[in-house]
């Protein structure tokens, strides 16, 4: 499955998983983000943080409009105790992995002979500097001091921990689009009240959280692929903008509701005027497959995207994606290759004929391994 919060989430635990992140703007697509700083030394002081924590709390209520209805416990733990507490990623969710990378190389966006696994461990490792993790409830934050950066991250974890007291944000049942959009809702409700909460810092304390920052984004792989980068950089890039939009129509009272009407796709996210306007995925049969499945999910807005800028222009890519309506995909084995089959919908006849001609576009520049009918593309890889 290709659902953004599988490789978000699953890396990190189960449920609502914070991940500190710049956001690129909204009119490009995600770059790699710059994440925390690591503690540096291994003795852990919970003290300090208990001094800050009815402060933090206060703020969060404050700034999101809900009170807590129960305690959170709140754990810091050095490096090290806090690599292991993410802990190794269990058989089920190594599977699904491997059926999404088997999937992007597929459609061109994974080299062949990526280990997608090895690739997002490899940035966890470096970017995660504390998690909610909404089955369990518990918070953990990666330090040894309340240092700017680390009440920061508190701070966004906290946003987690209260709206899943209000809203439950443990919500396995989501499809690919549904879980990738409420992803997106629920980080950037967490952004929004951590930027406002470094803005309330003093300078010297915002200038030393965005060098944390900074060191820490140096420590990502310089070989990590793109398709990786955007994978945990899309809800925080895009997310506050959308609770922007939300906020802008109904107030604080639209985000509340938004909980319970999250958006359905990575579309609803791309561009919030959908989802305000109720434009939801249009249902579609699942392919049939020319061998054995394996795998059958949604693709979305936003990997129709990335596949078509792989083989062409972003202003072609760009407008092909856009006017998509609804998809499903299935994936099976054939020999040592992976061959996908993808259905698409779009909203009107203009954006269809937009589609046809792009998605041509792209089998021309893979003549032995993809092959077009209107708007249904098989690819293999």
């Amino acid at each position: 499955m290709l659902a953004l919060s599988v490789a978000v989430a699953v890396s990190l635990g189960a449920g609502v998983a914070g991940v500190a992140v710049h956001e690129a703007a909204p009119s490009s697509m995600p770059v790699v983000p710059l994440s925390p700083t690591r503690s540096s030394t291994s003795t852990s002081s919970p003290r300090s943080i208990d001094a800050v924590l009815p402060e933090l709390r206060q703020f969060v209520e404050s700034n999101r409009g809900l009170d807590f209805l129960r305690p959170v416990d709140v754990e810091l733990l050095d490096d090290d105790a806090f690599e292991k507490r993410l802990g190794p990623i269990d058989a089920e969710d190594r599977e699904e992995i491997e059926k999404t990378e088997f999937v992007l190389q597929a459609m061109g966006l994974l080299p062949p002979g990526t280990d997608l696994l090895a690739a997002i461990e490899a940035f966890a490792a470096d970017a995660v500097l504390g998690f909610y993790d909404a089955e369990t409830e518990e918070l953990v934050v990666r330090g040894n001091e309340a240092s700017p950066l680390v009440r920061s991250t508190l701070v966004h974890e906290l946003v987690h921990a209260l709206e899943d007291q209000h809203f439950e944000l443990d919500r396995p049942d989501l499809g690919d689009e549904a879980g990738a959009g409420f992803l997106a809702l629920a980080e950037g409700s967490a952004v929004r009240v951590e930027r406002r909460y470094i803005d309330s810092l003093p300078r010297s304390e915002r200038r030393s959280a965005a060098q944390a920052e900074a060191a820490q984004g140096q420590g990502i792989p310089d070989d990590l692929p793109e398709v990786v980068q955007i994978l945990f950089g899309f809800p925080y890039a895009f997310g506050p903008d959308l609770v922007r939009a939300v906020i802008g129509a109904g107030g604080q009272p639209g985000l509340d509701a938004a909980f319970a009407d999250p958006p359905a796709s990575t579309e609803q996210v791309l561009d919030p005027t959908r989802y305000l306007n109720g434009d939801r995925p249009d249902v579609v049969a699942v392919p049939r497959p020319d061998r054995p499945a394996f795998d059958d999910g949604e693709i979305g807005e936003l990997f129709l995207l990335l596949m078509l800028r792989a083989e062409l222009s972003d202003d072609v890519a760009r407008e092909a994606a856009q006017g998509w309506g609804g998809d499903r995909y299935v994936a099976w084995r054939d020999g040592v290759r992976t061959c996908v089959r993808m259905d698409f919908v779009m909203d009107t006849a203009k954006d269809t004929r937009q589609l046809e001609a792009a998605l041509k576009a792209w089998a021309a520049e893979r003549p032995r391994t993809a092959s077009v009918s209107r708007t249904s593309l098989r690819t293999c890889g």
